[in-house]
């Protein structure tokens, strides 16, 4: 490893690890992906960020960079050459909810196709038991990274109730939703090569956290659906995973293949959004200034799409949805009416119009309730 090196603990089947591997391919940044082993995870993450969720970036100058969409904005800050931020506001904008879409919204229906049909979960108990003990020598170790497999597996299933996957009801949503994204996706990425334009942005690396490691990899039926019918989504997705060799020549641009896509996305979460920020006005106000913030603000009721959903609501969400508030704020007032219009149409101006009562900021890899 040269002196020059980003390192990147994180592994391809990862949800959230995706995002930052494109980023750091599109900027042709020296890295080495270490993997997340047991022995990486203990002797490394743990020690530097004080848990064990990946992906974590260690860079050069010693700094360490943790969650996908921070490493992404440091990275970009570090590296503003071939650049994944449009300078565009309107734009801008657009990529950001594009991600946090793809992110916090479209993980619900992700998680159904490895955690719920029995042939793709024990497939995910064994990956995740291959991976953490992946060139782990010593047999102790060894020992414990399969049972620390069963165990993280185990923990994740426990979740499925809490997004309402142990009803049938969501669980076909789940598949429904799925679909019809992937769908729409192939059909947007015939009219042009990349979500915003001629290159990729945030946008494009935000959907890559939402199409590499649950569906391309998984060996789930979308997947084969993807490979088999979706050719563009498919091409999308290949071109994105080594993304050094794509230009950054040509337009950003809004198409109007993009709005089928972004109409159906706000008719499954645009509700779900909006309930988040009610939540965070009833909770985070009754924090003090400067205390860390409550990870969680309670279940909210909810839908999916039009099913109806009980489920808990994390002020890690409320946070990502104030930075698609705020950078519709940004949005000049000469793009307010266009933007506005377009919002309207795909069911999102109430969710960037909101007004939040309370502001969170981020620091040491923590969040804290902010002075207003």
């Amino acid at each position: 490893m040269t002196t020059q090196d980003y390192e990147l603990a994180g592994v391809q089947h990862s949800y959230y690890s995706a995002k930052v591997r494109a980023c750091l391919q599109y900027k042709r940044l020296p890295y080495q992906e270490i993997g997340a082993n047991i022995e990486t995870l203990l002797n490394r993450v743990i020690p530097a960020t004080g848990s064990q969720q990946f992906p974590v970036v260690f860079c050069p100058d010693g700094t360490v960079l943790k969650d996908g969409c921070d490493i992404v904005e440091a990275l970009e800050a570090r590296h503003p050459e071939r650049p994944i931020m449009p300078e565009n506001h309107q734009l801008k904008f657009i990529a950001t909810l594009i991600e946090t879409l793809a992110d916090e919204f479209f993980a619900i229906p992700m998680i159904y196709y490895r955690w719920i049909p029995e042939d793709t979960k024990q497939w995910g108990i064994g990956m995740f038991q291959t991976l953490l003990g992946k060139g782990v020598e010593n047999p102790d170790m060894a020992a414990l990274a399969h049972q620390m497999g069963e165990t993280v597996s185990t923990e994740i299933r426990s979740r499925l109730p809490k997004v309402g996957l142990d009803r049938k009801e969501i669980q076909d949503k789940a598949q429904v939703i799925t679909k019809e994204v992937c769908k729409l996706l192939d059909e947007h990425l015939a009219k042009t090569p990349f979500m915003l334009g001629d290159h990729p942005t945030l946008a494009d690396l935000g959907m890559m956290n939402a199409m590499w490691g649950h569906l391309y990899l998984d060996p789930c039926e979308p997947s084969m659906l993807i490979r088999n019918n979706y050719l563009h989504l498919n091409n999308w997705i290949t071109n994105m995973h080594s993304s050094a060799g794509i230009s950054n020549q040509g337009e950003l641009y809004i198409t109007d293949s993009l709005i089928p896509l972004l109409r159906y996305m706000g008719e499954a979460f645009a509700t779900m959004m909006n309930d988040i920020l009610a939540a965070a006005d009833q909770t985070l106000p009754e924090a003090e200034a400067g205390a860390e913030a409550p990870a969680g603000l309670g279940r909210i009721d909810t839908v999916l799409q039009d099913t109806e959903l009980s489920r808990p609501a994390t002020t890690y969400t409320a946070w990502r949805l104030q930075r698609v508030i705020e950078a519709y704020q940004n949005i000049p007032e000469q793009q307010q009416t266009a933007t506005d219009n377009l919002l309207t149409d795909i069911g999102f101006l109430s969710v960037c119009q909101h007004t939040p009562t309370w502001r969170l900021q981020k620091d040491n890899f923590k969040l804290f309730v902010a002075s207003r």
